[in-house]
């Protein structure tokens, strides 16, 4: 899994005050869209949702993940658990945030975990035993995190994101919205060719996220329970103390000009 693995994660889990969910359809993987034309629907759901995003201080989430390759005919699993928290550091107000996620038929053995403490980003990979060390940029003036370590709707104003992605309100029904995304620019196209995003209609908390990351790979995020306003411990964010046999490695600081850290293929950084 890739950084972008997270980001899409964590952006999708600040969108409400919701923690119970209506059951729901599988999403069926639609084709591409089309160039639509502006969308005053689509722009009052994106609008709305950055506005209930802002309010977001604390979270937490079950999360299920299934990747699929038909290349090599696989299907893994995973289910986990993934916090968020909005501090004030010094004067800037920074992004913290942890995923942690098990093999489904391993539910005993760590798979992977980030955490962010909102200066650095540790990635775990027990393969390894190694904890990279990413030092991240520091926010601009007004902004919850830099675009390119929480991306998308965190710090990103609904224009922006239109900029970036061309998006289509795809269709709605008594309970959830289905936002169509395909990414403009090459940066983002070497993440993912499309992607669908679900979210609650009352609450605007994100349901589900699928999206296709190659012709022969797809990924589906599933978040069956998700409590904004949670009560978290702020040392669950702190920089990890890391003990043998395990090993901390400091890896090159993440900068606007050096965006490929975030956006490796699975298995990165």
């Amino acid at each position: 899994m890739s950084l972008r693995g997270l980001t899409w994660t964590l952006l999708l889990l600040a969108g409400s005050t919701a923690i119970a969910q209506p059951p729901m359809a599988p999403v069926v993987p639609p084709a591409p869209p089309a160039a639509p034309a502006v969308d005053p629907k689509l722009e009052q759901v994106l609008l709305r949702w950055e506005q209930e995003m802002g309010k977001i201080l604390t979270l937490q989430a079950n999360l299920n993940r299934v990747e699929k390759d038909t290349t090599f005919n696989t299907v893994k699993k995973y289910k986990g658990f993934a916090q968020y928290m909005k501090a004030k550091l010094g004067n800037d107000v920074v992004s913290c945030a942890t995923l942690d996620m098990r093999l489904e038929e391993k539910p005993n053995q760590l798979a992977e975990k980030f955490i962010c403490t909102g200066t650095h980003l540790y990635s775990y990979h027990p393969d390894a035993l190694e904890v990279k060390a990413y030092e991240l940029p520091k926010p601009k003036p007004g902004q919850v995190a830099q675009d390119n370590v929480l991306t998308f709707l965190f710090g990103m104003k609904a224009g922006e994101a239109q900029r970036r992605y061309e998006m289509k309100l795809a269709k709605e029904d008594d309970y959830y919205y289905y936002l169509d995304v395909t990414p403009l620019l090459p940066a983002d196209k070497a993440d993912f060719q499309f992607a669908r995003i679900v979210l609650n209609k009352d609450s605007f908390l994100p349901r589900q996220l699928w999206f296709q990351q190659t012709k022969s790979r797809e990924v589906t995020w599933d978040i069956p329970a998700i409590k904004a306003g949670a009560q978290v411990n702020p040392a669950d964010f702190a920089a990890p103390k890391v003990e043998k046999p395990w090993k901390l490695t400091t890896q090159p600081a993440v900068t606007e000009a050096q965006p490929k850290i975030i956006r490796g293929g699975p298995g990165s950084p």
